[in-house]
């Protein structure tokens, strides 16, 4: 439509439509959910937790340096959760031998259900049965 000085104009009934049309259009788009990082420790054994694929994950479990023990992340059934770079281990204080916590980080790239299992023991110690074990249950959806 035209004003008297042949301007186009948008009549305001027109203009609501028009933007009730976008909003409507804007909210339909796919939106991905920002991932989130799930944080387990000791106390969550035996708990099970459900995930985004995307998600990351990262496990700090408690440890003691100079022992020879570690903590070695057991392969997650049908893959769907993977283990990122090596552990870090961070010690409660200074003292030569000091305990602390060892911190694994995992990345969730696939829908499935299965067990993540930690064992403490000492990797040249073939055969023998882990002095520690850690299960949590995993649901990604």
């Amino acid at each position: 439509m035209r004003d008297a000085r042949g301007r186009m104009t948008i009549r305001r009934s027109h203009l609501l439509l028009l933007v009730a049309i976008a909003t409507t259009f804007a909210l339909s788009l796919p939106r991905r959910a920002s991932a989130s990082v799930v944080f387990i420790s000791q106390e969550d054994a035996g708990r099970e937790f459900t995930l985004d694929r995307g998600d990351a994950l990262e496990i700090s479990l408690p440890a003691t340096s100079g022992t020879g023990y570690t903590w070695q992340a057991e392969p997650v059934a049908a893959g769907f959760v993977k283990q990122v770079g090596e552990p870090a281990f961070t010690f409660d204080s200074a003292m030569p031998g000091a305990s602390g916590h060892e911190t694994f980080h995992f990345s969730v790239e696939a829908s499935g259900t299965g067990t993540l299992e930690m064992r403490y023991l000492r990797p040249w110690e073939k055969g023998m049965k882990p002095a520690k074990v850690f299960k949590t249950m995993l649901i990604v959806h």
